[in-house]
């Protein structure tokens, strides 16, 4: 007997499972997922029009999220689609919601948060630290004359 022969050989004693078809699967049940293979925890249909995007339920990062035009995704059922994610501050279990917005909207606060990050990258170009020193104190940030500060930027 070979090795890969024994491999399939159960021990003695061993109790054998008999495989499951497809057709004898149980209602509501399309196809075995192994248990232990890689899979996206949080995946979720898309919604055509729509970004989604998950929401811990830390103290007001849900009413925030609604504060930005985001609404909760209901199941079937009608009830918040969530998830358990991890371990709360308080020990218990830490919750996310899955919520969507209008993709214009997304859109709109994606190029809101670009500019923040271009004017960042300006103020830093101009040996501006954002939140340091203004004004006379201003002296006290070190760029040297003769060298500046340059940022290269790769483009892919």
């Amino acid at each position: 007997m070979s090795d890969e022969q024994r491999r399939r050989v159960p021990a003695e004693g061993a109790r054998v499972r008999p495989e499951m078809p497809v057709e004898a699967a149980p209602r509501g049940r399309n196809v075995r997922k192994p248990f232990g293979t890689r899979e996206q925890k949080l995946a979720y249909p898309d919604r055509e029009g729509y970004h989604r995007h998950w929401f811990n339920d830390e103290p007001g990062r849900i009413a925030r999220a609604q504060d930005a035009g985001y609404t909760q995704v209901d199941d079937d059922s009608g009830k918040p689609v969530s998830m358990t994610v991890g371990v709360a501050r308080g020990g218990g279990a830490l919750i996310a919601y899955l919520m969507e917005i209008p993709m214009e909207w997304y859109r709109e606060d994606m190029a809101a948060q670009e500019a923040q990050q271009q004017e960042l990258l300006a103020q830093i170009r101009q040996g501006r630290v954002p939140g340091g020193p203004t004004g006379a104190d201003r002296n006290a940030q070190y760029v040297p004359r003769d060298v500046g500060i340059t940022i290269r930027e790769e483009r892919r």
